[in-house]
């Protein structure tokens, strides 16, 4: 399986055949299996998308059967024109589009081959507007008007393979215990995909890529793909997987930013004193992964701790990239007790004697980025989490704990939250904002 699907959406949202009855989904499905035998009868992605297909499409999935199945005569079901009131109609160009894309999505040559017998099977009265598909899913200049039920595909199609034009940015997220970096990363992604800190966690490295829109899906390859991960999935670590990876793949929500290929790289936190595999297969990642940006995110109730010092250290001899350093937690801050300004000069004059020339410090409250996401984005909160919330809110509206008036002017500009709601002021001042700037923009600084 060629990883880079992990990053495609779903084009299932308003396939155009999902208002059609199940019996013809089912002879519409024959053929996407058909091709996925003939093509892709091995490859990982391809059987769990048709599965997914069959799962998402029909009422009721196990009613759904193949055998036997001739693509010269089996095909004509689907190919003939639907009546529906005041429109007729046909299917046929939705189907090369669905079949590139579950067998062959990003492989031009496999999509040919398919073109090619899918085009041998096609009447001849097909053949040149399907010629006109296939050409337009590889060229945008080729025109598709007129050409009927194929809007929406195309348009899903299209926009992942812009997306897939661009180089990801590949930031390395590490921190200690407790500096709350899986609260970070799933603020970030404005979903729960990583275990807290006070879940119980294996030495893992967790991919996080983004998709290019909202598809409703979450995806885990642990072993096994799973392309509709729910919580419990996304939350337990497959222990099949013999392998130190994980990869998942989610749209990440965010307001005032357009979708960028960015990759969350996320290790384990190096001081456990349970695992010392945690510490070594960190420093082997941090080592050996070719990254543009390395994240060392700290809690800043705890600054200048021995953990930290002996893990920055490594990083200071072993990683030559970019770094930021993320200050966590300064919401807890209690006003005449803590200073945010002063926290953030300490870790640079830290920094400085450690040896990083010009350190980049910023602050963020994971937290509140993470129950204003949850807020926007309508998912639900727990008693304790709306507690939280309400509480943030009041004290973030604070100037000193606004957190994007101490990130770089460059930054600081432009930051668009459209309306100014409770929930979208609260991650403005969150600081969330303004971090998700500099790494969807890291390119152009």
């Amino acid at each position: 399986m060629n990883p880079i699907v992990l990053e495609a959406s779903q084009m299932l949202g308003r396939h155009p055949i999902l208002d059609e009855e199940d019996t013809y989904k089912i002879k519409y499905l024959n053929v996407l299996e058909y091709f996925v035998r003939t093509y892709s009868a091995s490859d990982i992605w391809a059987n769990e998308t048709l599965a997914f297909y069959v799962k998402k499409m029909l009422k009721d999935a196990g009613q759904y059967r193949y055998k036997n199945f001739n693509l010269q005569t089996d095909i004509r079901p689907v190919l003939i024109p639907r009546v529906h009131p005041f429109k007729i109609f046909t299917y046929s160009y939705c189907l090369i589009i669905d079949c590139i894309f579950i067998c062959a999505f990003g492989d031009k040559e496999k999509g040919k081959e398919i073109y090619t017998e899918l085009s041998s099977v096609y009447p001849i009265f097909y053949q040149e507007k399907l010629r006109r598909v296939f050409e337009a899913m590889y060229d945008s200049s080729v025109s598709t008007d007129g050409i009927s039920q194929i809007e929406y595909l195309k348009k899903c199609w299209d926009r992942n393979c812009e997306f897939f034009k661009e180089e990801p940015v590949k930031v390395i997220v590490t921190a200690n215990m407790s500096a709350g970096k899986s609260t970070l990363l799933n603020a970030f992604v404005g979903k729960r995909v990583n275990k807290t800190q006070n879940d119980a966690c294996t030495a893992k490295i967790h991919k996080i890529v983004n998709k290019p829109y909202e598809d409703g899906f979450c995806y885990e390859w642990d072993y096994l793909l799973d392309l509709d991960a729910d919580y419990e999935t996304l939350m337990d670590d497959n222990s099949d997987n013999p392998s130190p990876k994980i990869t998942v793949g989610a749209f990440f929500r965010t307001i005032g930013q357009r979708p960028k290929r960015v990759w969350l790289i996320d290790t384990p936190g190096v001081n456990s004193s349970q695992n010392t595999d945690h510490k070594l297969l960190t420093e082997e990642t941090i080592r050996n992964t070719e990254a543009d940006l390395l994240i060392y995110l700290m809690n800043g109730e705890n600054i200048g701790t021995d953990d930290d010092r002996k893990h920055l250290l490594f990083i200071q001899e072993n990683y030559e990239g970019k770094i930021l350093f993320v200050v966590n937690k300064v919401d807890r801050f209690r006003r005449g007790e803590d200073s945010i300004e002063e926290t953030l000069k300490k870790v640079v004059f830290d920094l400085t004697n450690l040896g990083f020339e010009n350190p980049e410090v910023v602050p963020v409250s994971s937290y509140a980025a993470y129950l204003a996401k949850m807020s926007i984005f309508s998912e639900s909160l727990d008693e304790d989490d709306q507690d939280e919330y309400e509480r943030l809110s009041r004290k973030m509206k604070k100037a000193e704990y606004q957190l994007g008036r101490y990130y770089p002017e460059e930054v600081r500009e432009n930051i668009d939250i459209g309306r100014k709601d409770q929930n979208r002021l609260l991650l403005l001042h969150s600081g969330l904002l303004h971090l998700e700037k500099m790494i969807y923009n890291y390119n152009m600084r």
